[in-house]
């Protein structure tokens, strides 16, 4: 991993640096991916299909007044994952309107992302990317800062979304209250942005949780996340460790504790998962209290390696194995 003192500097220089979910989970899963996306600011484009599905049942379900201004819906089908990975990075660094004007900015970004580098000539690279087909797209993209999805995905996601409004026991969790607390002690937060400062650290934690109540009479906090998931409910105990899920949880359960303050340890949290899956199943998954704690103990465990590699600047390797921790 090539370093650069300059970028370090500047990103040290940050004295409120704030760990989300997302950059956290990078750091344990590659520390140099970290150092690349977060230090170097070099963020890989991300076009992932998967991901802009998630963000546009989310939408669709809480805000769907907002549909047009976090989405391009953009007519007929989208191309592929890696060709609209390609597109998105011809689109950082060109203004054409039109395909046929920005071919040698394909090729650089075909050889930048090292795809269809297998195919002999610069012709047939081409003709993935500069094509009628791909026409469309492009004229949308080029035009947008947002995320760009085809009727086929917004269908698809509609009936997800749909799915979920039927779904009384999830829209239940999700219900906002307009409340007056000395006549009923409730307050909901939704879409709430939160951020805390950790003691022994020098960073801290930050994130937006989809909802959350607090209930002061019955000193009960419920957080509530929605998931989608490509595979079954079935399957989703698993997809929480395959996704550190459980990091995300124990990560807004930090941080809505830090919120209430000084009579925090007054109050209960507990946190559930709505998932849809691939099948249009929903189901409300409760994680009991001692799930919670485990998952507790674990932030812990990661913020210390987090704290390892940020005040050794070393982040070139994960930490187990910095450590001499992996044997075979």
């Amino acid at each position: 991993m090539k370093r650069d003192l300059s970028k370090e500097t500047e990103f040290y220089a940050k004295k409120d640096f704030c760990f989300s979910y997302s950059s956290l989970n990078k750091l344990l899963f590659s520390p140099s991916l970290f150092y690349k996306e977060y230090i170097l600011f070099d963020r890989e484009v991300r076009t992932d299909k998967h991901l802009v599905e998630g963000k546009l049942v989310h939408c669709l379900v809480f805000e769907p007044e907002n549909l047009t201004k976090k989405f391009n819906i953009v007519p007929g089908k989208s191309p592929s994952d890696n060709i609209r990975k390609v597109m998105k990075d011809m689109s950082l660094h060109t203004d054409a309107e039109t395909l046929e004007f920005c071919e040698l900015q394909a090729l650089a970004s075909l050889k930048t992302l090292n795809l269809f580098q297998s195919l002999k000539t610069d012709e047939q690279r081409l003709k993935k990317v500069v094509n009628e087909d791909n026409e469309p797209y492009w004229k949308f993209l080029s035009n947008t800062n947002v995320d760009v999805v085809d009727q086929d995905t917004l269908l698809k996601c509609e009936e997800k979304a749909e799915a979920i409004k039927e779904n009384k026991d999830v829209m239940s969790l999700f219900a906002e209250q307009e409340t007056d607390f000395e006549l009923d002690p409730i307050e909901t937060h939704a879409e709430d942005y939160l951020k805390s400062k950790l003691t022994d650290s020098p960073f801290g934690l930050h994130g937006y949780i989809d909802f959350y109540k607090v209930d002061h009479d019955k000193k009960e906090v419920t957080i509530c996340d929605l998931k989608t998931t490509g595979k079954s409910i079935s399957d989703f105990r698993d997809t929480v460790d395959f996704y550190n899920y459980w990091l995300q949880a124990a990560i807004y359960c930090k941080l809505v504790y830090d919120t209430l303050g000084d009579k925090a340890e007054e109050y209960n949290i507990k946190f559930k998962f709505a998932v849809i899956d691939t099948h249009k199943q929903v189901y409300v998954f409760d994680v009991t209290d001692e799930t919670l704690a485990g998952w507790a103990d674990g932030l812990e465990g990661v913020i210390k390696v987090a704290t390892h590699h940020y005040t050794e600047k070393n982040y070139q390797l994960p930490y187990d194995f910095l450590v001499g921790n992996i044997k075979l």
